[in-house]
């Protein structure tokens, strides 16, 4: 656009000055004409070159500015009249001569001037059009691009295109492939896309990954098609769908977690029913008075196993058969409550649990979220203990302040690097056979929901733990 603008005032200050000649250079040509005594020979040679000039600059207004400004200077200067009948044929000859050819030359210049302005209209009509594509390249992050393969060098990518790789396209342009920006599990890939570029004439839709300067992986898709001809010469464009898989990943958990609190409700609702009666039919037994004292121990101790049993149900992915505001709970008691349901887990695995907290410390918690929270991290640090490692499990409640600071630590397996940063998503889980990937996205939603925060962290923890958790929650007032 500012190309445009300046063509358009060069075209104006052209014309001005062309009207400012053609006012000046017949005056100047009649003083110079006067003074050099061999021009008198030829008097009107230099308003031949003057109006040579007006004309071709300026046109046909120029023009006839200059020639009234001829007969003015001559009027003035050498005192001829203003009335053509009254000079002489030569004069009148010279006069026709002279008009005929700026005529001539202003025909011609006027049609130049009217090329260069339909030019300048067409430039400026194709600059709005790429400033739109700029502009629009920029809006849906995608890049334009040509691409031969027959040349050997990368892909050249227009001006204004969105950094789709995270770098600058000059150093892009550098790279001999860009094989080397494509993520690592998307390289097998890549031969076969330059294959079907290399022999086919379809258009080509490519996704892969590629991994940015400062870590972050981004998805990008590649849309392509052939440039007619006998070489392998593409055009396309290449866009940055991270936000869409994002969507799209996320449209997907939302299913599976509807679909998994569905299939939750169904388990827990059938099992609970044959729980009841069984409890039921076992209260009924012990009322019968002919039993005896070893028989009524067995009877308990099924009656406790079944609570435990109960208990497992409603907290299995998450169910709840209640939503309960929320109240205050002794957090040392609801971790009590907990470790008893994992009691018999770590006395197979001879596990040590350490207890680092106090009765008394309350948090504003409904209860059953709270049991959950417990039950998803202790569950998961009794699964990673092994009973070759000298096992133990390490729960600490400390008070900070305004809120409390629960950790629950383990020296079993730990966390691979490369996981911890997605152990909080939906799905993600590092069991492939029996997790579900559902546990700690839940816990992480219960505890922001009331007001707190999860971290975890792996590696060679302090009092030689390997696995850690912490849980800040506000503390009852």
């Amino acid at each position: 656009m500012g190309k445009n603008v300046s063509l358009r005032s060069l075209a104006a200050s052209r014309r001005n000055l062309s009207y400012v000649l053609a006012a000046v250079l017949p005056f100047i040509s009649t003083i110079v004409t006067q003074r050099i005594h061999w021009l008198h020979a030829f008097p009107f040679s230099l308003y031949f070159i003057s109006m040579g000039l007006v004309a071709a600059m300026g046109g046909w207004g120029p023009m006839f500015v200059g020639m009234a400004c001829i007969m003015l200077s001559r009027w003035y200067s050498l005192g001829e009249s203003l009335d053509p009948a009254a000079h002489s044929q030569l004069d009148r000859f010279r006069y026709g001569v002279l008009l005929c050819c700026s005529a001539i030359i202003s025909f011609i210049s006027q049609r130049r001037l009217n090329s260069e302005k339909k030019l300048a209209i067409a430039l400026e009509a194709l600059q709005e059009g790429t400033d739109a594509l700029v502009d629009s390249l920029g809006t849906n992050k995608c890049a334009s691009w040509t691409f031969d393969l027959d040349s050997g060098v990368s892909a050249r990518w227009h001006a204004g295109s969105y950094p789709v790789f995270g770098r600058p396209f000059s150093e892009i342009e550098a790279m001999p492939s860009l094989r080397p920006l494509v993520y690592d599990d998307d390289q097998p890939r890549f031969p076969a896309l330059v294959e079907h570029m290399r022999t086919s004439r379809e258009p080509v839709i490519f996704e892969y990954r590629c991994l940015w300067p400062n870590g972050e992986l981004h998805w990008l898709e590649m849309r392509g098609t052939r440039i007619p001809g006998s070489r392998p010469r593409w055009r396309g464009l290449t866009l940055d769908i991270t936000e869409r898989r994002a969507a799209e990943a996320a449209i997907i958990r939302a299913e599976k977690l509807a679909a998994m609190g569905r299939l939750a409700s169904t388990v827990a609702h059938e099992i609970n029913n044959p729980l009841e009666a069984v409890t039921n039919l076992l209260y009924l037994a012990l009322q019968d008075n002919s039993l005896s004292a070893e028989a009524r121990s067995y009877i308990a101790t099924a009656d406790t196993e079944l609570a435990r049993l109960g208990n497992v149900t409603r907290l299995t992915l998450g169910y709840t058969p209640e939503f309960a505001d929320a109240t205050h709970v002794d957090i040392s008691q609801a971790i009590d409550d907990v470790l008893a349901l994992f009691s018999h887990r770590a006395e197979i695995k001879s596990a040590c649990i350490e207890r680092r907290y106090s009765k008394g410390i309350a948090v504003p918690v409904a209860h059953h979220e709270l049991r959950q929270i417990l039950t998803n991290l202790i569950a998961n640090a009794a699964d990673a203990l092994t009973a070759a490692s000298s096992p133990k499990l390490l729960i600490e409640v400390v008070t900070e302040g305004p809120t409390i600071a629960l950790t629950i630590a383990d020296n079993g397996e730990g966390i691979q690097e490369s996981d911890i940063h997605r152990i909080f998503e939906p799905f993600f889980s590092t069991k492939d056979e029996v997790g579900t990937g559902l546990g700690l996205w839940v816990t992480r939603e219960l505890v922001e929901k009331n007001g707190g925060r999860i971290q975890a962290a792996s590696g060679d923890l302090p009092n030689g733990m390997s696995t850690s958790f912490r849980i800040e929650l506000p503390l009852s007032r």
